[in-house]
């Protein structure tokens, strides 16, 4: 077996002990829904913080944050499991090729160390503030660029087969690669779950009509105030609620309580969330019609 031959066995070697190693640590399942619950976490909190709800409040589930990330999350999902597929075989495939096509493959090399500079450049530039990316650009910079020069390294030995270091070393190198992708994903998912978060809620606050209109019914005399809100007290002395308050809007249902905001709380600076308890003294009517509020002037 050639020389060149024997480096490349060794890579694909040290490739499949990173892919067991992080096979044994992370599993593709448990990975997926680490994702989804913390994709969903992230812009949950964000989202309700925005509108007026601290996030110790909510008291949502595992499977509650991972429900609530399903339509957001699924297809990143996808992209990064398929790629993740690809790569080990369109490695192990450039590998192989260039041992035939030297020249074309040592150009490529040049393209791909000129990409991935450039990617680092650019996300290092972002994190100084040097640049205006989006939030979640600057980890997917950096991590394409290290990609690419991680795949520019592999490719260069392969062209040239005396400039190998140790197997130890080149284990190292390729584990601590993997952490740094790892990390920069982990960066990447939140940047762009904290941006959703924040678009949501803005989006609640040019279109107040997006949330369920609800009515409260009450035993008491709640107090509820904000701009929207009508008290009426209800004329029979025995029913079983003698208050009604409309111009309420439904945010969530979550750890037995109902989180509500005014219906012109967009158009108020002082609005404040309502957060009341799940009880019998309590009854809610909730509208399927998702209309704009009739806000005063």
């Amino acid at each position: 077996m050639s020389t060149s031959a024997g480096d490349g066995g060794e890579a694909g070697q040290d490739f499949a002990r990173v892919w067991t190693i992080l096979a044994h640590v992370v599993t593709p399942t448990t990975f997926v829904a680490a994702i989804m619950m913390y994709f969903g976490a992230v812009r949950t909190n964000t989202m309700y913080s925005r509108l007026g709800v601290d996030q110790s409040l909510l008291g949502l589930s595992f499977q509650e944050y991972v429900v609530r990330s399903v339509s957001l999350a699924i297809e990143p999902l996808i992209l990064i499991l398929v790629l993740a597929f690809l790569a080990p075989s369109l490695h192990a495939w450039l590998l192989r090729a260039a041992s035939g096509h030297l020249t074309a493959m040592r150009r490529l090399v040049a393209a791909m160390a000129v990409l991935g500079l450039a990617g680092v450049a650019v996300g290092v530039a972002g994190m100084a503030d040097q640049v205006r990316l989006p939030r979640y650009a600057v980890p997917l910079s950096l991590g394409l660029g290290v990609l690419l020069l991680v795949s520019c390294a592999s490719l260069h030995q392969r062209c040239h087969p005396g400039r190998t270091g140790s197997p130890t070393h080149r284990l190292v190198r390729r584990t601590s690669c993997a952490a740094l992708l790892l990390v920069l994903l982990l960066w990447t998912v939140t940047e762009a779950a904290e941006q959703r978060g924040v678009n949501e809620a803005h989006a609640y606050r040019l279109y107040p009509g997006a949330m369920h209109s609800a009515v409260v019914y009450s035993a008491r005399r709640l107090q509820l105030e904000g701009s929207g809100i009508k008290e009426t007290p209800l004329p029979d002395p025995q029913a079983m609620y003698r208050y009604r308050y409309t111009g309420l809007r439904l945010l969530l249902q979550s750890n037995q309580r109902y989180f509500l905001l005014p219906a012109c709380w967009s158009a108020d600076p002082w609005a404040r969330a309502i957060a009341l308890p799940v009880s019998e003294g309590l009854r809610l009517e909730f509208s399927v019609l998702k209309l704009p509020p009739d806000c005063p002037a």
